[in-house]
Protein backbone atom coordinates (compact mmCIF):
# COMPACT_ATOMS: atom_id res chain seq x y z
CA UNK A 1 0.00 0.00 0.00
CA UNK A 2 1.75 3.36 -0.74
CA UNK A 3 2.12 5.64 1.95
CA UNK A 4 0.36 8.66 1.80
CA UNK A 5 2.16 12.09 1.65
CA UNK A 6 1.87 13.02 5.44
CA UNK A 7 3.54 9.11 6.22
CA UNK A 8 5.92 9.87 3.73
CA UNK A 9 7.39 13.06 5.02
CA UNK A 10 7.03 11.59 8.52
CA UNK A 11 9.25 8.42 7.07
CA UNK A 12 11.91 10.96 5.93
CA UNK A 13 12.19 12.60 8.90
CA UNK A 14 12.73 9.63 11.20
CA UNK A 15 15.25 8.01 8.56
CA UNK A 16 17.14 11.36 8.53
CA UNK A 17 17.08 11.34 12.74
CA UNK A 18 18.41 7.96 13.00
CA UNK A 19 21.69 8.77 10.16
CA UNK A 20 22.05 12.01 12.45
CA UNK A 21 22.42 10.08 15.26
CA UNK A 22 24.26 7.57 14.38
CA UNK A 23 26.55 10.09 12.77
CA UNK A 24 27.08 11.54 16.21
CA UNK A 25 28.15 8.59 17.74
CA UNK A 26 30.10 7.38 15.18
CA UNK A 27 32.20 10.53 15.93
CA UNK A 28 32.03 10.01 19.72
CA UNK A 29 32.20 6.83 20.36
CA UNK A 30 34.17 4.84 17.18
CA UNK A 31 32.17 4.01 14.22
CA UNK A 32 33.07 0.30 14.95
CA UNK A 33 32.37 0.46 18.61
CA UNK A 34 28.52 1.99 18.01
CA UNK A 35 25.52 -0.37 18.42
CA UNK A 36 22.63 -0.49 16.40
CA UNK A 37 20.48 -0.28 20.20
CA UNK A 38 22.76 2.77 20.71
CA UNK A 39 21.95 3.95 17.56
CA UNK A 40 17.78 3.09 18.39
CA UNK A 41 18.07 4.21 21.59
CA UNK A 42 19.60 8.01 20.64
CA UNK A 43 17.16 8.52 17.71
CA UNK A 44 14.18 7.81 20.06
CA UNK A 45 13.27 4.84 17.70
CA UNK A 46 12.68 1.19 18.50
CA UNK A 47 15.60 -1.22 16.94
CA UNK A 48 13.55 -2.62 14.30
CA UNK A 49 12.81 0.95 13.16
CA UNK A 50 16.41 1.67 12.54
CA UNK A 51 16.18 -1.44 10.35
CA UNK A 52 13.39 -0.88 8.59
CA UNK A 53 15.18 2.00 7.63
CA UNK A 54 19.07 1.02 7.06
CA UNK A 55 20.51 -2.37 6.44
CA UNK A 56 23.78 -1.73 7.80
CA UNK A 57 25.88 0.81 10.21
CA UNK A 58 27.64 1.89 6.80
CA UNK A 59 24.37 3.20 5.21
CA UNK A 60 24.03 5.54 8.22
CA UNK A 61 27.16 6.84 7.40
CA UNK A 62 26.44 8.55 3.86
CA UNK A 63 22.72 8.70 3.62
CA UNK A 64 22.77 12.60 3.53
CA UNK A 65 24.42 11.88 0.09
CA UNK A 66 22.55 9.54 -1.50
CA UNK A 67 18.98 9.67 -0.02
CA UNK A 68 18.00 11.85 -2.57
CA UNK A 69 17.46 9.20 -5.61
CA UNK A 70 14.08 10.08 -5.84
CA UNK A 71 14.83 13.61 -6.68
CA UNK A 72 17.24 12.29 -10.06
CA UNK A 73 14.89 9.61 -11.26
CA UNK A 74 11.79 12.72 -11.43
CA UNK A 75 14.40 15.21 -12.79
CA UNK A 76 15.44 12.35 -15.33
CA UNK A 77 11.86 11.28 -16.35
CA UNK A 78 10.83 15.04 -17.06
CA UNK A 79 14.21 15.38 -19.40
CA UNK A 80 13.13 15.77 -23.17
CA UNK A 81 12.79 12.00 -24.83
CA UNK A 82 14.55 13.15 -27.64
CA UNK A 83 17.75 14.18 -25.78
CA UNK A 84 20.66 12.27 -25.72
CA UNK A 85 21.36 9.79 -23.15
CA UNK A 86 24.12 11.30 -21.54
CA UNK A 87 23.39 14.78 -22.03
CA UNK A 88 20.19 14.03 -19.84
CA UNK A 89 22.81 12.09 -17.09
CA UNK A 90 24.75 14.61 -16.95
CA UNK A 91 21.91 17.81 -16.74
CA UNK A 92 20.00 15.67 -13.52
CA UNK A 93 23.68 14.98 -11.60
CA UNK A 94 25.03 18.37 -11.78
CA UNK A 95 21.47 19.57 -10.53
CA UNK A 96 22.04 16.88 -7.56
CA UNK A 97 25.39 18.50 -6.91
CA UNK A 98 24.35 21.89 -7.11
CA UNK A 99 21.85 21.85 -4.35
CA UNK A 100 24.16 20.90 -2.03
CA UNK A 101 24.26 19.12 1.66
CA UNK A 102 23.87 20.18 4.84
CA UNK A 103 27.04 21.16 6.63
CA UNK A 104 27.24 20.27 10.16
CA UNK A 105 26.37 16.42 8.53
CA UNK A 106 29.38 16.62 5.95
CA UNK A 107 31.85 17.93 9.04
CA UNK A 108 30.50 15.01 10.90
CA UNK A 109 31.12 12.62 7.97
CA UNK A 110 34.51 13.85 7.38
CA UNK A 111 35.21 12.96 11.61
CA UNK A 112 34.25 9.63 11.00
CA UNK A 113 35.95 8.98 7.53
CA UNK A 114 39.27 10.28 8.71
CA UNK A 115 39.60 7.07 10.99
CA UNK A 116 37.21 5.23 8.73
CA UNK A 117 38.54 6.19 5.23
CA UNK A 118 37.34 2.48 3.50
CA UNK A 119 33.80 3.33 4.84
CA UNK A 120 32.81 6.02 1.88
CA UNK A 121 34.02 4.14 -1.20
CA UNK A 122 32.71 1.00 -0.46
CA UNK A 123 28.81 2.85 0.83
CA UNK A 124 28.94 4.78 -1.87
CA UNK A 125 29.21 1.83 -3.90
CA UNK A 126 26.67 0.02 -2.80
CA UNK A 127 24.59 2.54 -2.26
CA UNK A 128 24.25 3.49 -6.26
CA UNK A 129 23.83 -0.01 -7.34
CA UNK A 130 20.07 0.00 -7.18
CA UNK A 131 19.55 3.66 -8.56
CA UNK A 132 22.14 3.14 -11.46
CA UNK A 133 19.52 0.40 -12.45
CA UNK A 134 16.66 2.52 -12.19
CA UNK A 135 18.35 4.72 -14.02
CA UNK A 136 18.86 2.78 -17.20
CA UNK A 137 15.63 1.46 -17.01
CA UNK A 138 14.26 4.88 -17.46
CA UNK A 139 16.32 6.20 -20.03
CA UNK A 140 15.63 2.64 -21.67
CA UNK A 141 11.58 3.26 -21.59
CA UNK A 142 12.17 6.87 -22.98
CA UNK A 143 9.25 7.18 -26.28
CA UNK A 144 11.29 6.41 -29.16
CA UNK A 145 14.78 5.77 -28.04
CA UNK A 146 17.27 4.11 -30.07
CA UNK A 147 19.45 3.28 -27.98
CA UNK A 148 19.97 -0.30 -27.11
CA UNK A 149 20.72 -1.71 -23.19
CA UNK A 150 24.40 -2.12 -23.55
CA UNK A 151 25.26 1.97 -24.91
CA UNK A 152 22.83 2.70 -22.05
CA UNK A 153 24.13 0.96 -19.37
CA UNK A 154 27.72 2.07 -20.59
CA UNK A 155 26.64 5.74 -20.48
CA UNK A 156 24.92 5.25 -16.70
CA UNK A 157 28.12 3.79 -15.60
CA UNK A 158 30.37 6.52 -16.84
CA UNK A 159 28.06 9.18 -15.27
CA UNK A 160 27.63 7.49 -12.06
CA UNK A 161 31.45 7.20 -11.71
CA UNK A 162 31.25 11.18 -12.35
CA UNK A 163 29.19 11.71 -9.78
CA UNK A 164 30.68 9.22 -7.17
CA UNK A 165 33.82 10.46 -7.81
CA UNK A 166 33.19 14.38 -7.45
CA UNK A 167 31.00 13.41 -4.03
CA UNK A 168 34.01 11.35 -2.58
CA UNK A 169 36.61 14.46 -3.16
CA UNK A 170 33.98 16.94 -1.67
CA UNK A 171 33.61 14.52 1.11
CA UNK A 172 37.39 14.17 2.00
CA UNK A 173 38.60 17.57 0.94
CA UNK A 174 36.31 20.30 0.75
CA UNK A 175 38.03 22.40 -0.75
CA UNK A 176 35.40 23.35 -3.21
CA UNK A 177 31.56 22.83 -4.00
CA UNK A 178 30.53 19.62 -4.99
CA UNK A 179 29.49 21.13 -8.45
CA UNK A 180 33.45 21.94 -9.34
CA UNK A 181 34.51 19.11 -8.01
CA UNK A 182 31.64 17.42 -10.62
CA UNK A 183 32.39 19.79 -13.14
CA UNK A 184 36.57 18.86 -12.96
CA UNK A 185 35.69 15.11 -13.09
CA UNK A 186 33.61 15.30 -15.92
CA UNK A 187 36.10 17.78 -17.75
CA UNK A 188 39.05 15.56 -16.69
CA UNK A 189 37.31 12.26 -18.46
CA UNK A 190 36.04 13.64 -21.62
CA UNK A 191 38.80 15.35 -22.39
CA UNK A 192 42.03 12.62 -21.25
CA UNK A 193 39.13 10.31 -23.42
CA UNK A 194 39.89 12.26 -26.57
CA UNK A 195 43.36 13.50 -25.82
CA UNK A 196 45.10 10.18 -24.87
CA UNK A 197 43.45 8.09 -27.02
CA UNK A 198 44.06 10.16 -29.93
CA UNK A 199 47.89 10.77 -28.82
CA UNK A 200 48.21 6.64 -28.51
CA UNK A 201 47.02 6.80 -32.69
CA UNK A 202 43.79 4.80 -31.60
CA UNK A 203 40.69 5.69 -33.00
CA UNK A 204 37.25 6.19 -30.93
CA UNK A 205 35.64 2.38 -31.61
CA UNK A 206 32.15 2.34 -32.75
CA UNK A 207 29.42 0.42 -32.61
CA UNK A 208 28.05 -0.79 -36.41
CA UNK A 209 25.71 1.93 -35.99
CA UNK A 210 26.31 5.38 -36.61
CA UNK A 211 27.53 6.79 -33.47
CA UNK A 212 24.76 8.51 -31.53
CA UNK A 213 25.40 12.71 -29.98
CA UNK A 214 25.68 11.16 -26.76
CA UNK A 215 28.49 8.59 -27.23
Amino acid sequence: MAQTPAREQQAMQTRARIAEAALELFVTRGYAETTIDQIAEAAGVARRTVFRHFQTKGAMLLDHLTVRGDFVIRRLRERPPSEPPLASLHAVLRELCEQGYERRLLHLSRAVLATEPRCAGEQMSSSTRALKQTLIATLENRPGTTHSREEIKALTEMAECWYTTAAELYLKQGERTLTEYFDEVVAACTQASARDLARAGRDLPTTGRAASPSA
